[in-house]
């Protein structure tokens, strides 16, 4: 059996999908993973599941969704995976059977092969993690607050692991397919600093140069007009190296002709060097990595 929250709640046992019979009764499911091992008291899973407006039967409805639940998971072969501790309930099961879970501990997997240099390992592992996502947001279907927080909190970490990703690909060398996802992913999150940093180095290394500044120009524009700064110190240091050609920083060596190439056909280019390699992941507006 599986718990998943990489999308919408659902329990899969093999094949098939458990039936939870409502919002509810999924909220209080989910309520009780994202908690996992945790005693929830009835008091605190009734403020989760209704908030600000409660029924007066909420305490009641609790223990009559629970049974349910735990009907439902017995169906699926797992008798124990909501337990009765006082003052509530806990919800007992591996880590490794909640998708989120996983991907976490897949995370910090890629993240330290990143940091010790083997980015192909760290490709391979966060390409599989995020193939677990259904969907771009966690939790989907449920308002409640706690499920918003949580959705918000993986969201991040997706994103972080996307970065990790560009970051250890980028060292492994340039293809027209990398820039294209890095290119989509500076589009749905213009203001993060570090993607649009890797773009631009992707783009150099490509022979984009132009392309590369204009990156850069885009991000300023945009983090001035909604936020009201200017990019940070790492990636206005990106964009002197581009203008100073400076292969140091960039990891590659590229000649006049390449550069002049624009937004043809791409030069192909060795991987980066070692001081290429990618960092521990920066946070949102953070630094701009390559």
């Amino acid at each position: 059996m599986e718990m998943r929250l990489l999308g919408p709640v659902e329990v899969w046992d093999g094949g098939r999908r458990v039936p939870l019979n409502g919002p509810k009764p999924t909220a209080i499911l989910a309520a009780l993973v994202v908690h996992l091992g945790e005693v929830l008291s009835v008091d605190h899973l009734v403020d989760l599941v209704w908030e600000e407006q409660p029924p007066a039967t909420a305490r009641a409805l609790v223990a009559s969704h629970v049974s349910g639940l735990r009907r439902a998971l017995a169906g699926a072969g797992d008798v124990g995976a909501i337990r009765t501790r006082f003052p509530g309930y806990l919800a007992e099961l591996p880590a490794s059977r909640v998708d989120a879970r996983r991907f976490e501990e897949a995370l910090a997997l890629g993240r330290h092969k990143a940091s010790q240099g083997q980015a192909a390992e760290a490709v391979e592992v966060l390409r599989e993690a995020m193939g677990w996502w259904r969907g771009q947001e966690a939790l989907e279907g449920l308002g409640q607050s706690f499920a918003r927080v949580e959705a918000v909190r993986l969201t991040e970490l997706r994103l972080v692991a996307q970065e990790i990703r560009f970051a250890a690909e980028l060292t492994l060398g340039c293809r027209a397919e990398l820039v294209a996802e890095l290119s989509a992913h500076v589009a749905a999150e213009p203001l993060r600093e570090r993607p649009r940093g890797q773009l631009m180095t992707a783009l150099y290394r490509m022979g984009r140069l132009p392309d590369a500044l204009r990156t850069y120009q885009e991000g300023r524009e945009r983090l001035r007009a909604e936020l009201g700064i200017d990019p940070g110190p790492e990636l206005r240091a990106l964009h002197q190296a581009l203008l100073r050609g400076d292969t140091e920083v960039l990891g590659a060596r590229v000649t006049a002709a390449a550069v002049s190439t624009g937004p043809g056909a791409p030069a192909a280019f060795p991987p980066a060097s070692s001081a290429a390699r990618p960092a521990a992941p920066a946070p949102t507006g953070g630094a701009a990595g390559q």
